[in-house]
């Protein structure tokens, strides 16, 4: 396995129209799926920024650098998705550097909310991935990206309502274990043919999202504080005796990481 050749950030989406307007739901057609405010535009370009800099620091002058954007379906998630491409853009240009820029981008929706009562009155319906999933490829949003039409989702489906919370944190486990193992895959795929290829996976989602990859990362149980565009950098170091299980039937990762950032949020003083 290359050790060391795959790593994920952890974005939670940024902040949302309803938390700072109570009226939203009420004149919205899909109340379920809010968008971003103006902040929360802002502080995924931030973000974003902060990515090119950590990758700036990561990446060797003779590694070539895969980005792909997983993003939960709902559309705050898909919004960030695209500014955090938009600031990694803008950094790259005020800083001139040599990485990568161009970044795929794919709807997992493996990575959606937790479906509890608690968040929604009703199940939110299916049709929510293949209309991001249209959005994407119409360029509606995400038009600095390209869609990976190659990328198989882990889950074709949104979770069954109501979720509890361990099937949530399974899902998540189970998520991070799918996606990783298709990292490796392609790599001993390409060996043959091209050395210092690195993988790197962003993957755009919630807070609960967020606190499940960090306890799938860290093994760490008890809450995290979760802000609003917070970043995680995990670092894949080896594979554990746990085997790849069915997916969603374990809440014990299959590999062991390093991580650096967590739950980062300094570069967000004034948002």
């Amino acid at each position: 396995m290359p050790v060391g050749c795959v790593t994920c950030y952890f974005v939670r989406h940024g902040e949302r129209i309803d938390h700072i307007d109570d009226t939203w739901a009420q004149r919205a057609q899909t109340p379920y799926d809010p968008p971003l405010t103006n902040d929360g535009h802002m502080q995924a370009q931030r973000t974003g920024a902060l990515i090119h800099t950590l990758e700036q620091n990561a990446a060797s002058s003779t590694q070539r650098t895969e980005y792909l954007v997983l993003t939960s379906p709902f559309l705050r998630c898909v919004q960030t998705s695209e500014e955090l491409c938009r600031g990694f853009h803008r950094q790259h240009t005020q800083m001139h550097s040599s990485l990568n820029t161009e970044w795929q981008v794919a709807v997992e929706p493996g990575l959606c909310e937790v479906m509890s009562e608690n968040y929604f009155a009703e199940p939110v319906p299916d049709s929510l991935i293949d209309q991001r999933i249209s959005d994407i490829a119409s360029k509606k949003v995400c038009g600095n990206m390209a869609y990976d039409t190659t990328y198989t989702q882990v889950k074709q489906e949104l979770p069954t309502y109501p979720e509890n919370f361990q099937d949530m944190m399974a899902r998540f486990v189970g998520t991070l274990d799918y996606t990783t193992s298709k990292q490796i895959d392609e790599l001993l795929a390409q060996a043959d043919v091209e050395t210092g290829v690195r993988k790197v996976v962003v993957m755009v989602t919630h807070g609960a999202g967020v606190g499940s990859l960090l306890w799938a990362t860290t093994r760490q149980p008890g809450a995290h504080t979760v802000p609003y565009c917070c970043l995680t950098q995990a670092q894949i170091v080896a594979r554990t005796s746990q085997p790849l299980s069915m997916f969603g039937t374990t809440r014990i990762p299959a590999y062991q990481w390093t991580v650096n950032y967590r739950a980062y949020s300094e570069h967000l003083p004034n948002l």
